[in-house]
């Protein structure tokens, strides 16, 4: 069941890294641009930082894991 959830996880993660990385390179004027640039770093570091992993460790450990 585990691989299931971080499948979905990694599935919405990157969709959302996806539609941020788009609006940081096609916005329409330069403040939509930096706004999504922003989210895009809000994401990263959110995913790929120390919360993001201690989020997915109480996540894993809530369903059981291990």
């Amino acid at each position: 069941m585990w691989p299931w959830v971080l499948l979905g996880y990694a599935i919405f993660v990157g969709l959302l890294l996806g539609a941020a990385v788009f609006v940081a390179l096609f916005g329409r004027d330069q403040e939509h641009r930096a706004a999504g640039y922003r989210v895009l770093k809000l994401i990263w570091f959110g995913v790929t930082g120390p919360g993001g992993a201690a989020a997915l460790v109480v996540k894993l450990s809530e369903i059981g894991a291990w």
